[in-house]
């Protein structure tokens, strides 16, 4: 026994001192492989990886203001790509004429040209608080959004098909030859406006689709309710297209205005005086089997107070 234990003890030294002297065995894997020096291949100014390179990652004067914390997110070239193409812009000029930051084959309708070019010193030009682009580098931008801004691989987007959009409300009441907005006698946007018992109220809405011909829109109606959130027991009155809008001055705004071509005319002394009268209106447009609603129940109570009025005994 004694015998066995020596054996080990010196087969176990033997091994730790051939470790310890000639160190780990090779790794089978740790091939080296010579390759020659590739030149360095900087891509197209006017492509996706080119203008986030030169571009979007360099030329924002506010450190930190794009790397997420606010939209476009330029920190990789994804995250531009997605925060930009079809993606609905939050600012905006005051007649609201952007629909999205960047539209493929559309200058004029993207938000990123606009805001990389404008003179309008309230709204600013990026890069803010720094100089602005240059000629090339906007024309870069242009090339891109021409050539329909495609992705990364070189893809291009198709358009996206969404619901139609609710843009807005003006209400009127006629006094003879003189017509008057009582939408705006509210103190808040967020608060249902005042009208006036025994009168005829006219009310214009805005409403549009990005595929459907406003015209083309279907259903058009709009739902009276006195509770916010249940309509299925509302009064329903077809809304009527006007080929010629109505022009609301300044509704978006001083010098913005809203053209509406729905109306809807109401006798108000069919309302409940006193009380307040919820409105939601549906539309349908040419491509989805479900009807569009605004305000929707999730849109919370102050869209549900925009789209309201009491009627004054």
């Amino acid at each position: 026994m004694k015998k066995y234990i020596l054996f080990l003890f010196v087969i176990v030294s033997l091994v730790a001192c051939k470790t310890e002297d000639d160190g780990p065995p090779p790794n089978p894997f740790d091939v080296k492989i010579d390759t020659p020096d590739m030149p360095l291949i900087e891509p197209d100014s006017a492509s996706l990886l080119g203008l986030h390179k030169f571009i979007f990652s360099q030329s924002c004067a506010v450190p930190g203001c794009h790397d997420g914390s606010f939209e476009p997110d330029y920190r990789t070239v994804q995250s531009s790509y997605s925060s930009l193409v079809f993606h609905p812009v939050i600012k905006n000029t005051q007649d609201g004429r952007f629909k999205v930051r960047v539209k493929p084959f559309s200058v004029a309708e993207s938000w990123l040209h606009h805001r990389v070019t404008t003179q309008d010193q309230v709204l600013g030009r990026m890069p803010l608080y720094d100089n602005p682009l240059t000629a090339g580098q906007v024309k870069a931008i242009e090339d891109w959004i021409l050539a329909g801004a495609p992705d990364m691989f070189g893809h291009v987007s198709a358009l996206p098909n969404t619901q139609p959009q609710f843009l807005g409300l003006a209400a009127f009441l006629q006094f003879g030859p003189i017509e008057y907005r009582i939408d705006t006698t509210r103190d808040d946007v967020f608060a249902p406006f005042g009208t006036l018992n025994n009168n005829q109220m006219t009310l214009w809405l805005r409403v549009e689709d990005d595929s459907t011909q406003t015209a083309d829109l279907q259903l058009n109606e709009m739902l009276f309710s006195d509770d916010p959130f249940d309509f299925s027991n509302a009064r329903k009155i077809q809304a009527t297209y006007r080929a010629t809008p109505k022009i609301v001055p300044d509704f978006y705004g001083p010098g913005a205005d809203g053209d509406f071509h729905w109306k809807i005319v109401v006798n108000t002394n069919t309302f409940t005086p006193n009380a307040i009268t919820y409105m939601r209106y549906r539309a349908k447009d040419g491509d989805h089997t479900e009807t569009f609603e605004f305000p929707t129940p999730d849109q919370g109570i102050g869209w549900q107070f925009y789209m309201s009025f009491f009627v004054v005994q």
